[in-house]
C-alpha cells in the first residue's frame, strides 16, 4: 500500500501528460456539437483531434447529419501573418484520394490588400520601422490584434472551387448555398476559424461509411513582384510586432520571408459519424 501510494503522483502525471498529447494528424471522426455555432469562436470545441506539427495549427473536422465541419486554432505569430497573406485552403476528395484534382476547395479567409503609392513605399516603410522602435512590445502587439480584428472583421468572400450546383468561384459570406466560414481573433492573439460546408454539396449521403481525403492548406503569401524582400519591409497584413510581422534582418529575415511565400499542408482521412 505504501508504495502505491509513492507511485501514484507518478502514475496521475503521466497520464496528464497522455491526455494532452495530441495526433499530427486527426485518426478519430468526430459527431459535431448539438449547439454548434460557426462563429469564430472556440466554445464547443473544447480539446482539438489533432496538432499538427508541420502547419502548426490545432484542428478538428466533424460532422452532422447535414454538414462537415473544420475547426481550427492558430496561436503563434508567424503562423496567423501566413493566414492573413494567403488564407487557408480546405481540399475535400469525396472519392477518398490524396489529390486535389476533382476536389472541392474552400479557401478562406481572403483579406485585400492595396499597393498603396508604390512611389512612397521605401519612405512609409523607414517611418512605420521607426515608429516600431519607438513602441514597446506591449504596445505593438496590441495594435498588431486590433488590426488583425478589423482585417478579418472586413471578409465578406470566400472562394469556393469545383461545387457542381454553382459556377461561381467567389461567393459571398452571407451566400445561399449554406457555406460557412468566420474567423475571429481572440483576446489571447490567437486565431479561431470555423468552417461548415452541407453534405449535400459535396454529394455525400449523411450514413456514408465511405472514407473521403481532405487536405489543410496555408496559402502564404501570393508571389505577385509586389511584395518587397527587403530586411526592413513588413507585410502591411501582419503588423509589425518583430515576430513574423516585422522580420528584421539577417539570415533568419530570409527564412521567415521564404517561409511565408511557401505554402504548407497536409492530408489526413475522415469518415463520417452517425
Amino acid at each position: 500500500m505504501k508504495l502505491f501510494y509513492t507511485l501514484l503522483p507518478i502514475l496521475l502525471l503521466s497520464i496528464g501528460v497522455s491526455a494532452q498529447k495530441l495526433p499530427d494528424v486527426q485518426v478519430k471522426g468526430v459527431l459535431a456539437p448539438s449547439t454548434i455555432r460557426i462563429d469564430g469562436k472556440n466554445l464547443e470545441w473544447g480539446t482539438f483531434a489533432a496538432e499538427n506539427k508541420r502547419t502548426n495549427l490545432w484542428y478538428t473536422i466533424a460532422n452532422d447529419d447535414k454538414n462537415l465541419y473544420l475547426a481550427i486554432k492558430a496561436n503563434d505569430n508567424e503562423t496567423i501573418t501566413k493566414i492573413m497573406a494567403g488564407g487557408i485552403s480546405f481540399t475535400i476528395n469525396t472519392k477518398g484520394k490524396k489529390r486535389e484534382q476533382d476536389a472541392i476547395v474552400v479557401t478562406y479567409p481572403l483579406i485585400a490588400r492595396t499597393n498603396g503609392n508604390r512611389g512612397n513605399m521605401g519612405q512609409n516603410r523607414q517611418r512605420a520601422g521607426q515608429e516600431r522602435q519607438e513602441q514597446g512590445q506591449k504596445e505593438r502587439d496590441s495594435i498588431n490584434l486590433a488590426q488583425r480584428k478589423t482585417q478579418l472583421a472586413g471578409v465578406k468572400e470566400i472562394k469556393a472551387l469545383g461545387f457542381k450546383q454553382f459556377s461561381d468561384t467567389l461567393i459571398s459570406i452571407y451566400n445561399e448555398h449554406g457555406i460557412k466560414a468566420v474567423a475571429k481573433m481572440d483576446d489571447q492573439g490567437a486565431y479561431v476559424y470555423e468552417a461548415a460546408i452541407p453534405l449535400s454539396l459535396l454529394e455525400i449521403a449523411a450514413g456514408s461509411t465511405n472514407e473521403i481525403a481532405y487536405q489543410i492548406k496555408l496559402n502564404g503569401l501570393p508571389n505577385t513582384g509586389n511584395f518587397a524582400m527587403r530586411a526592413n519591409a513588413a507585410p502591411a497584413f501582419g503588423g509589425g510586432n518583430g515576430r513574423g510581422g516585422n522580420f528584421g534582418g539577417g539570415g533568419n529575415a530570409n527564412a521567415s520571408r521564404q517561409d511565408l511565400m511557401t505554402a504548407t499542408d497536409f492530408w489526413g482521412k475522415y469518415i463520417l459519424q452517425k
